[in-house]
């Protein structure tokens, strides 16, 4: 199997997947070269490509570390590689290194699944579980080598390895991660390791600015001469498109006139909605506002689905497993050209759904984003094969009222954008070469201003088996993320302390959704019990709250951050705003 075509047939056949021509050409160069980025369109399997990437490095005594900017991606891809390792008689072949899941400790494992998050600190002898005794050692002066050396494991793992980022596209999003991923180029060439980066969405300027930190970067964009088949079939697709509407008070009344309006045109294929929201606090309205009025629409309550960031691990798991059920009921009567007027669902998300949920729709409707994160929502509409018709709905605000961004996102990026797409008459997402007019008409190179001095000092951070004090130094004079200008942090609702198991039920949350007035106190462990440690929030400003908490989430006793609200099994941890 060493031959790097067998490799990737056998990829194939495990899970009997029809081999794609541009895919075995993208898998020749990956072989051929140490670093490299491949640009393919969303749904057309790149996979495949990780998946034989590991293969390839097990082979030739390497380890693969796999990196997702989003857990959510990690967790459904977790289970393929589970699949091929089963598949192929590969016994401990596969395991998760992320919060709260050590199944792959210091990256032990022949492949080990992760996020960006976690391998931005162990690249630099950060273990996350460990995280207290180097704060220790910063703070109370004990010895680093407490320890015992673990942080030097991590360090060695990553020289072992070689690594794939899949949707690279999601680090360009800040100058900080974008730093990060220069850095992590510059340690790979330095380091002879193989780095692959994957993504639909790659701006030219994006491209342009990371050659110019490593030139030998070998990028490799989807050729449309090189698979007809897919191309024509994302072709022959109908989408009645209608240029981006301004809405106001009125925008939820707005989109349940467009899923009416399609369901009643769609009667014949049956309606599968997809609804997409920048804050979960409109998702979680939107769906109340749904379930209210049920009866204008005939999609059962139970195919009625909610999805966003603020779940507990468990049941975002049930709300996927749920999509997963339709999804495949969906695939499976497609293949066999059986009626799916009965395959009925609106699925109401945030961002959560533009990576790492395989589901599609015949009705997407969205608010107005980036470029780069619209053409990846899109990647779940009218996704399958065989899907012939469907309605695109774009909608926005008044970019005027909102200044530096517009919800969570850029101003500048969505009001490029949002002046892109109204001179469109026709918009396809599904191929490259329909949108990468749109991508490349809004990213410019300023927008990657990636900053040389900071790429070094991270570079030089990675070298030295002393410098894991300066790690530390560095990581919180960061803020707390090499690669997040708004970290996560556990919260729990007020309602949930009384939970026989606290830990479950602590949520990760962007450390700029928490204001004064929603948070109560901070949840700290004394010996072996946990207590509530008073915070008068109230009195501080936004700035000064995040900055306290940003510290005190550093601390050794830190649990999480006690939040007024509840939470529901249905919609999520709901604030009381």
């Amino acid at each position: 199997m060493s031959n790097p075509e067998t490799i990737i047939d056998n990829v194939y056949k495990v899970f009997n997947y029809s081999g794609r021509d541009f895919l075995k050409h993208a898998w020749r160069e990956v072989v051929g070269s140490n670093i490299s980025i491949v640009e393919a369109p969303t749904g057309y399997g790149k996979t495949t490509l990780s998946q034989a990437f590991t293969l390839y490095n097990l082979i030739f005594g390497f380890k693969s570390v796999i990196s997702y900017p989003l857990r959510t991606l990690l967790e459904d891809q977790l289970n393929k590689f589970r699949m091929l390792g089963e598949k192929l008689g590969l016994k401990d072949f596969v395991g998760s290194r992320y919060m709260g899941h050590h199944e792959s400790y210091y990256y032990v494992k022949p492949v080990t699944l992760t996020t960006i998050d976690t391998l931005s600190m162990c690249i630099f002898g950060l273990e996350p579980s460990e995280l207290d005794r180097y704060l220790k050692a910063l703070y109370i002066g004990e010895s680093i080598t407490s320890t015992l050396g673990h942080y030097l494991f991590s360090k060695a793992t990553v020289l072992l390895s070689n690594i794939v980022l899949d949707e690279t596209h999601l680090l360009a999003d800040s100058i900080k991660s974008l730093n990060f991923l220069a850095a992590l180029v510059i340690i790979a060439h330095n380091n002879d390791l193989k780095l692959l980066l994957e993504s639909a969405t790659l701006p030219d300027a994006f491209i342009h600015e990371l050659k110019r930190v490593y030139s030998g970067i070998n990028v490799v964009k989807f050729s449309e001469d090189m698979d007809p088949e897919f191309v024509e079939e994302r072709e022959k697709k109908e989408i009645d498109y209608m240029k981006p509407v301004e809405v106001g008070e009125d925008k939820y009344e707005k989109i349940m006139e467009w899923l009416m309006e399609a369901e009643k045109n769609l009667s014949d294929q049956g309606l599968r909605a997809l609804v997409v929201f920048n804050t979960v606090r409109e998702a979680v309205e939107f769906y109340n506002y749904l379930k209210k009025y049920s009866g204008k629409i005939g999609v059962s309550n139970d195919n009625v689905i909610l999805i966003h960031s603020r779940y507990k691990e468990k049941d975002r798991g049930d709300r996927v497993d749920k999509i997963r059920e339709l999804s495949n009921m969906l695939k499976e009567a497609i293949k066999n050209k059986q009626d799916t007027k009965n395959i009925q669902y609106i699925i109401v998300a945030t961002q959560v759904i533009e990576a790492g949920v395989d589901v599609s729709s015949n009705v997407f409707i969205t608010d107005i984003a980036p470029a780069n994160s619209l053409i990846q929502r899109m990647g779940r509409f009218l996704r399958y094969p065989g899907e012939k018709y469907g309605y695109l709905r774009i909608w926005y605000e008044d970019l005027k009222q909102f200044k530096n961004k517009y919800k969570v996102y850029d101003h500048s990026l969505v009001q490029r954008t949002l002046d892109q797409l109204i001179v469109f008459k026709t918009f396809n997402p599904h191929l490259p070469s329909k949108y990468r007019e749109l991508i490349n008409n809004v990213y410019r190179i300023e927008d990657f201003a990636i900053n040389t001095s900071e790429v070094n000092d991270l570079a030089t951070l990675y070298l030295g088996l002393a410098h894991v004090k300066r790690a530390i130094e560095k990581f919180l004079d960061m803020g707390g993320s090499f690669i997040r200008d708004s970290i996560q942090i556990p919260v729990i609702a007020e309602s949930d302390l009384s939970s026989k198991n606290i830990y479950e039920s602590l949520i990760p949350m962007s450390i700029e959704a928490l204001k004064p007035q929603i948070v109560v106190g901070v949840l700290v462990k004394r010996g072996n019990e946990l207590e509530q440690e008073e915070l008068n929030a109230e009195g501080l400003s936004i700035k000064g709250l995040r900055t306290i908490l940003r510290r005190r989430s550093m601390m050794p006793d830190f649990i999480g951050v006690v939040v007024r609200g509840k939470y529901d099994y249905e919609k999520g941890l709901v604030l009381e705003v």
